[in-house]
Protein backbone atom coordinates (compact mmCIF):
# COMPACT_ATOMS: atom_id res chain seq x y z
CA UNK A 1 0.00 0.00 0.00
CA UNK A 2 1.11 3.40 -0.81
CA UNK A 3 1.08 5.70 1.61
CA UNK A 4 3.08 9.16 0.61
CA UNK A 5 4.78 10.37 -2.05
CA UNK A 6 7.22 12.64 -3.00
CA UNK A 7 8.21 13.80 -6.37
CA UNK A 8 7.58 16.68 -9.36
CA UNK A 9 3.99 17.11 -10.69
CA UNK A 10 4.35 16.25 -14.65
CA UNK A 11 0.25 16.68 -15.38
CA UNK A 12 -2.07 18.15 -13.72
CA UNK A 13 -5.59 17.03 -15.00
CA UNK A 14 -9.10 17.48 -13.32
CA UNK A 15 -8.82 16.72 -9.53
CA UNK A 16 -5.41 14.77 -10.66
CA UNK A 17 -2.21 14.93 -10.09
CA UNK A 18 0.81 12.76 -11.95
CA UNK A 19 3.53 12.58 -9.58
CA UNK A 20 6.60 11.25 -10.93
CA UNK A 21 9.14 10.14 -8.04
CA UNK A 22 12.94 10.15 -7.94
CA UNK A 23 12.56 6.35 -8.60
CA UNK A 24 10.90 6.87 -12.39
CA UNK A 25 7.87 6.05 -11.60
CA UNK A 26 4.92 8.43 -12.18
CA UNK A 27 1.44 7.91 -9.95
CA UNK A 28 -2.05 9.61 -10.74
CA UNK A 29 -3.27 10.83 -7.09
CA UNK A 30 -6.78 12.33 -6.68
CA UNK A 31 -6.77 15.93 -5.08
CA UNK A 32 -8.98 18.58 -4.41
CA UNK A 33 -9.37 21.81 -6.72
CA UNK A 34 -7.00 23.51 -3.88
CA UNK A 35 -4.43 21.02 -4.67
CA UNK A 36 -4.51 21.19 -8.08
CA UNK A 37 -4.49 24.71 -8.40
CA UNK A 38 -1.36 25.27 -5.93
CA UNK A 39 0.49 22.22 -7.61
CA UNK A 40 1.36 23.02 -11.57
CA UNK A 41 3.28 21.26 -13.68
CA UNK A 42 6.70 21.36 -12.50
CA UNK A 43 6.10 21.82 -8.99
CA UNK A 44 7.31 19.25 -6.34
CA UNK A 45 5.14 18.34 -4.04
CA UNK A 46 4.77 15.80 -1.47
CA UNK A 47 1.34 14.27 -0.21
CA UNK A 48 0.07 11.58 2.14
CA UNK A 49 -1.45 9.19 0.53
CA UNK A 50 -4.66 6.66 0.68
CA UNK A 51 -4.38 3.84 -1.57
CA UNK A 52 -8.11 2.12 -2.41
CA UNK A 53 -8.13 -1.44 -4.29
CA UNK A 54 -10.58 -1.96 -6.46
CA UNK A 55 -11.45 -5.01 -8.97
CA UNK A 56 -10.26 -3.79 -11.74
CA UNK A 57 -8.29 -0.62 -10.32
CA UNK A 58 -5.95 0.73 -7.54
CA UNK A 59 -7.05 4.46 -6.91
CA UNK A 60 -4.54 6.89 -4.80
CA UNK A 61 -6.08 9.56 -3.16
CA UNK A 62 -3.79 12.67 -1.98
CA UNK A 63 -3.46 15.38 0.74
CA UNK A 64 -1.13 17.76 2.42
CA UNK A 65 -1.88 17.24 6.18
CA UNK A 66 -2.12 13.86 7.65
CA UNK A 67 -5.17 15.09 9.06
CA UNK A 68 -6.80 15.34 5.97
CA UNK A 69 -6.26 11.94 5.01
CA UNK A 70 -7.60 10.85 8.58
CA UNK A 71 -10.76 12.76 8.13
CA UNK A 72 -11.14 11.57 4.67
CA UNK A 73 -11.32 7.57 5.72
CA UNK A 74 -13.73 8.54 8.22
CA UNK A 75 -15.52 9.80 5.59
CA UNK A 76 -15.22 6.95 3.64
CA UNK A 77 -16.78 4.96 6.12
CA UNK A 78 -20.45 6.53 5.79
CA UNK A 79 -22.59 4.28 3.89
CA UNK A 80 -22.75 6.35 0.28
CA UNK A 81 -19.79 8.25 0.75
CA UNK A 82 -16.88 7.00 -1.96
CA UNK A 83 -13.97 8.46 -2.10
CA UNK A 84 -14.81 11.11 -5.06
CA UNK A 85 -17.60 13.28 -2.36
CA UNK A 86 -15.32 12.57 0.35
CA UNK A 87 -12.90 14.65 -1.68
CA UNK A 88 -15.81 17.15 -2.27
CA UNK A 89 -16.39 17.68 1.37
CA UNK A 90 -12.79 17.75 2.05
CA UNK A 91 -12.55 20.92 -0.61
CA UNK A 92 -15.16 22.81 0.71
CA UNK A 93 -13.10 23.84 4.38
CA UNK A 94 -10.59 23.71 5.97
CA UNK A 95 -11.05 20.39 8.03
CA UNK A 96 -11.46 21.92 11.70
CA UNK A 97 -14.94 23.25 10.14
CA UNK A 98 -15.73 20.06 8.65
CA UNK A 99 -14.89 18.46 11.84
CA UNK A 100 -17.38 21.42 14.13
CA UNK A 101 -20.17 20.86 11.62
CA UNK A 102 -20.07 17.05 12.53
CA UNK A 103 -19.87 17.78 16.73
CA UNK A 104 -22.77 20.73 16.55
CA UNK A 105 -25.04 18.76 13.99
CA UNK A 106 -25.01 21.41 11.29
CA UNK A 107 -26.34 19.16 8.67
CA UNK A 108 -27.06 22.11 6.55
CA UNK A 109 -22.94 22.54 5.77
CA UNK A 110 -23.02 19.65 3.74
CA UNK A 111 -26.20 19.96 1.92
CA UNK A 112 -24.62 22.97 0.41
CA UNK A 113 -21.68 20.40 -1.08
CA UNK A 114 -22.36 19.25 -4.83
CA UNK A 115 -23.04 15.25 -4.19
CA UNK A 116 -24.50 15.53 -0.74
CA UNK A 117 -28.15 15.37 -0.17
CA UNK A 118 -30.22 15.78 2.79
CA UNK A 119 -29.99 12.49 3.67
CA UNK A 120 -26.48 11.77 3.42
CA UNK A 121 -26.13 14.65 5.35
CA UNK A 122 -27.72 13.57 8.54
CA UNK A 123 -26.33 9.99 7.89
CA UNK A 124 -22.55 11.59 8.17
CA UNK A 125 -23.05 13.62 10.99
CA UNK A 126 -25.23 10.33 12.88
CA UNK A 127 -21.82 7.98 12.09
CA UNK A 128 -19.88 10.08 12.88
CA UNK A 129 -20.82 12.21 15.84
CA UNK A 130 -19.92 9.78 18.31
CA UNK A 131 -16.85 9.16 17.04
CA UNK A 132 -15.13 12.68 18.45
CA UNK A 133 -12.36 11.01 19.84
CA UNK A 134 -10.62 10.35 16.66
CA UNK A 135 -11.30 14.12 15.90
CA UNK A 136 -9.26 14.94 18.50
CA UNK A 137 -6.03 15.02 16.40
CA UNK A 138 -7.83 16.72 13.61
CA UNK A 139 -9.89 19.76 15.95
CA UNK A 140 -6.72 21.35 18.07
CA UNK A 141 -7.93 23.19 21.18
CA UNK A 142 -6.95 26.40 19.25
CA UNK A 143 -9.20 25.71 16.20
CA UNK A 144 -9.94 28.75 14.63
CA UNK A 145 -13.98 28.24 13.85
CA UNK A 146 -14.17 26.96 17.83
CA UNK A 147 -15.91 29.56 19.84
CA UNK A 148 -13.69 31.24 22.34
CA UNK A 149 -14.34 30.65 26.24
CA UNK A 150 -14.86 32.94 29.17
CA UNK A 151 -12.22 33.87 30.99
CA UNK A 152 -14.20 33.75 34.01
CA UNK A 153 -13.16 31.76 36.36
CA UNK A 154 -16.35 29.00 37.02
CA UNK A 155 -16.23 28.77 32.96
CA UNK A 156 -13.04 27.53 32.65
CA UNK A 157 -13.89 24.95 35.99
CA UNK A 158 -16.63 23.96 33.89
CA UNK A 159 -14.02 23.16 30.92
CA UNK A 160 -11.48 21.71 32.87
CA UNK A 161 -14.42 19.30 34.12
CA UNK A 162 -15.98 18.33 30.93
CA UNK A 163 -12.50 17.87 29.69
CA UNK A 164 -12.30 15.21 32.57
CA UNK A 165 -15.05 13.83 31.26
CA UNK A 166 -13.69 12.73 27.92
CA UNK A 167 -15.07 15.42 25.87
CA UNK A 168 -13.04 16.99 23.65
CA UNK A 169 -11.75 20.96 23.23
CA UNK A 170 -14.23 21.68 20.38
CA UNK A 171 -16.73 19.58 21.28
CA UNK A 172 -16.60 21.90 24.63
CA UNK A 173 -15.88 25.05 23.04
CA UNK A 174 -19.32 24.84 21.00
CA UNK A 175 -21.25 23.82 24.12
CA UNK A 176 -20.05 26.55 26.49
CA UNK A 177 -20.43 29.14 24.48
CA UNK A 178 -24.34 27.82 23.41
CA UNK A 179 -24.82 28.54 27.80
CA UNK A 180 -26.42 32.22 28.65
CA UNK A 181 -25.38 33.92 31.15
CA UNK A 182 -22.82 32.01 32.46
CA UNK A 183 -21.41 34.72 34.60
CA UNK A 184 -24.18 34.26 36.96
CA UNK A 185 -23.94 31.03 37.32
CA UNK A 186 -21.98 28.59 39.32
CA UNK A 187 -19.36 25.52 37.64
CA UNK A 188 -21.39 23.07 38.39
CA UNK A 189 -24.60 24.23 36.76
CA UNK A 190 -22.49 25.35 33.66
CA UNK A 191 -21.05 21.45 33.21
CA UNK A 192 -25.06 20.01 33.61
CA UNK A 193 -26.07 22.91 30.97
CA UNK A 194 -23.50 22.18 27.90
CA UNK A 195 -24.03 18.50 28.51
CA UNK A 196 -27.62 18.79 27.89
CA UNK A 197 -26.30 20.86 24.89
CA UNK A 198 -23.95 18.20 24.09
CA UNK A 199 -26.29 15.52 24.16
CA UNK A 200 -29.35 16.96 22.55
CA UNK A 201 -26.69 17.97 19.66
Amino acid sequence: MIGYLKGTVVANEDRELTVLTEGGVGYVVGVTPTLNVKYPEGEAVSLFVQTFVREDAIDLYGFERIEEKHLFNLLCEVNKIGPKTALSILAAAPIEEIVSAIISANSQFFKKISGVGAKTAEKIIIDLKDKTDKFSAISPAGATDAPALSNDRQTKEAAEALTALGYNPLQIRHALAKVADKESKNAGNIVREALKIIRNS
